[in-house]
């Protein structure tokens, strides 16, 4: 699969979860809790190299090769997708003007 993915010939935008999971990946020190949600999968490892691979950031790795080397390679792989991919901007949340916020009317 080529980043970004695309549908009916349009790139998808990248989406600031993705961008926020190689961030994570470039920056972890050995021994970092993994962040959510994926900690909560079954094997949040696995999981994240599998993402890293279907976005392109990182080629699969061969079967057997050991965690150390796969963290090493993801981590010098998200890198330099970054240096390449900067963080996407994200449209500034507005509130739809019939949804009052403000304090009860008398």
């Amino acid at each position: 699969m080529t980043w970004p993915p695309t549908f009916g010939g349009v790139p998808a935008r990248v989406q600031h979860g993705d961008w926020l999971l190689v961030e994570w990946v470039a920056t972890a020190q050995p021994g970092d809790p993994f962040p959510a949600p994926w900690c909560h999968a079954h094997d949040p490892l696995d999981t994240m190299i599998g993402l890293l691979v279907e976005f392109g950031v990182m080629p699969a790795p061969a079967p057997g090769t050991d965690v150390p080397t796969i963290a090493r390679e993801a981590s010098a792989a998200a890198k330099l997708w970054i240096e390449e991919h900067p963080r996407p901007v994200l449209p500034p949340q507005q509130v739809p003007r019939r949804m009052n916020w403000g304090p009860p009317r008398s």
